[in-house]
């Protein structure tokens, strides 16, 4: 048996190479044998000495088990895994390369790539787009070089500085420890804006971006959230005794405070309401006020907007709900018409007029019999008409009776129908002395039937009817 020098493993004397390292074995030199003579030495006590301790074998070293060498193999690994980590690691968290991947993203446009590379505040409303814009206004070139001068004192342990824009505080540089502090993390913060806006009531609802709040109090400033420059959509609600809405945009911009008001214009204006009845409730955009037309004589808050409907609800002489004309919301005056009543009102005013014009037509009457003078009450009939000339006849014939003499006593409207929009029947009862030579003295009572009609606002007698006459003789 023989042992590899290189790795102490027993092996047989045959075998050329060991089976465990794979090393060669080299070949021994034999002595040589044939009819050389060599001279003989007489042996010794200290030659036997000497013999023995040359021809002792070296000792052989002991071969390694498995289990030390598969931990060393483990040892070995895990060195290597670790440096390996470290080098990726190292590179993933560089704060050099970081920046270096921001300007590739900026460079090619790549605006989500770009935005991912920074870091924003919880409950920042942001987006790739308008962060591109920011960063494009604010000028790329500038804040690169800003941020490896920040990173420049991180390698130097010195302090890093806030970076501002023109107007305030842009981006903040925090150092994150990870792994227990072997490494550290850069994160590159977006200072956002707080946005507020201003509720000049209580309970109004107002939406900026995907943002909603709600007022809770008259005259209220409210933090609606952070976000960072852009343009944003806001709109609001107001459910008052009269709705109020609104929309609009806004873009927020950097300042020193690093918060900005909306800039809302509320365009709030006094709308007056009238109406043909003070008692009406006014409804707007199909709801009730609950409010009588008289306590809204002048509204405000409220909106000029044609889309918006105003109408009122009323109760007629019978008890009947009625409802006025609807009117679209267009202009700061308001009237709310009721069709039935302004019908009735007008029956009412016209049937006024009409009795009026009886009675002066009796009036008249009297005199044109008494004078035989037709053009006392002419201009009560419509030209050319029957009615016309057969009074007209009437009254000149009174030229050829002797000694007469009227006493006209009773004019009594007994009854008033409505014939249609522009015609009226009156019924009356009236009673008169009459006397002349041939007749002498007579009473009369007679009941009659006039029927008047409005022709260009002007009041014509139609027919004149005697229903029944009681004659006696005094």
């Amino acid at each position: 048996m023989k042992f590899c020098k290189n790795c102490g493993q027993q092996s047989s004397e045959e075998a050329a190479f060991c089976t465990n390292c794979g090393v060669t074995f080299q070949a021994e030199t034999e002595p040589k044998t044939g009819t050389e003579t060599h001279p003989t030495v007489a042996k010794t006590p200290q030659s036997k000495s000497v013999e023995t301790k040359s021809s002792t074998a070296p000792v052989p070293r002991k071969p390694m088990g498995k289990m030390q060498k598969a931990l060393l193999s483990v040892i070995g690994f895990i060195i290597l895994a670790c440096i390996i980590a470290h080098l990726v690691v190292s590179n993933l968290y560089d704060p050099v390369k970081k920046i270096e991947a921001m300007n590739t993203a900026y460079n090619s446009k790549d605006k989500e790539a770009f935005f991912n590379a920074f870091h924003f505040k919880e409950g920042t409303v942001a987006n790739a787009k308008d962060f591109y814009s920011t960063v494009n206004e604010y000028g790329w070139t500038r804040l690169r070089d800003n941020l490896s001068e920040e990173i420049g004192k991180i390698k130097n342990k010195g302090h890093m500085d806030i970076i501002y824009n023109d107007e305030g505080e842009f981006i903040s540089l925090h150092k994150k420890p990870i792994f227990f502090g072997l490494y550290n993390e850069v994160e590159f913060n977006v200072i956002p804006l707080e946005v507020s806006v201003w509720a000049p009531f209580e309970n109004m609802k107002f939406r900026f971006a995907d943002k909603e709040v709600v007022s809770k109090e008259q005259d209220e400033e409210i933090v609606i959230g952070n976000f960072i420059p852009g343009t944003y959509e806001w709109s609001y609600e107001y459910d008052g005794v009269m709705p109020l809405s609104g929309k609009g945009t806004y873009s927020p911009s950097y300042n020193a405070a690093n918060s900005t008001s909306v800039d809302v214009d509320w365009d709030f204006t006094s709308i007056t309401i009238d109406s043909d009845l003070a008692d009406a409730i006014v409804y707007v955009g199909g709801k009730s006020t609950g409010k009588k037309v008289s306590e809204l004589d002048s509204l405000y808050p409220a909106q000029v907007n044609p889309a918006i409907e105003v109408f009122a609800m009323a109760k007629d002489k019978d008890g009947n709900e009625v409802k006025s004309d609807v009117i679209a919301l267009d202009e700061e005056y308001i009237y709310l018409p009721f069709e039935s009543f302004r019908k009735e009102q007008r029956m009412a005013e016209q049937e006024e007029e009409i009795r009026d014009a009886y009675k002066r037509f009796r009036s008249d009457y009297a005199s044109a019999i008494y004078y035989a003078d037709f053009s006392y009450i002419e201009g009560y009939f419509k030209e050319g008409s029957k009615i016309k000339k057969d009074y007209a006849k009437f009254v000149t014939d009174h030229d050829e009776i002797a000694g007469y003499y009227y006493e006209f006593i009773l004019n009594d409207i007994t009854d008033f129908k409505v014939i249609s929009d522009s015609k009226f029947e009156l019924q009356t009862f009236e009673t008169f002395n009459f006397s002349s030579e041939s007749d002498g003295h007579l009473h009369y009572e007679r009941k009659k039937k006039y029927v008047f009609s409005y022709s260009n606002d002007e009041i014509f007698i139609d027919e004149i009817v005697d229903l029944d006459t009681k004659k006696t003789k005094k």
